[in-house]
């Protein structure tokens, strides 16, 4: 099963070669799937968290959104 099977940004193989990419020592299997999750959940909280695109304000209304979005508190 591929991580567009599974509805996931990111799967263990993605993950490895980024970190191969990065410089760092191969992560087993266990912590490439931890890893994979864990990226995969906070994209989904950004998502879940979206209330606005940016190119649906105003210029004149982009840093009061921005000050709204860095108050947010997250759950």
């Amino acid at each position: 099963m591929t991580a567009a099977d599974e509805g996931l940004a990111l799967d263990p193989a993605i993950v490895a070669a980024l970190a191969r990419l990065a410089g760092y020592p191969p992560p087993d299997a266990a912590t490439l799937a931890r890893i994979a999750a864990g990226a995969d959940d906070a994209i989904a909280a950004v998502r879940a968290g979206e209330t606005v695109t940016l190119f649906d304000d105003e210029p004149a209304h982009f840093l009061a959104e921005l000050e709204r979005l860095a108050g947010a508190e997250t759950p």
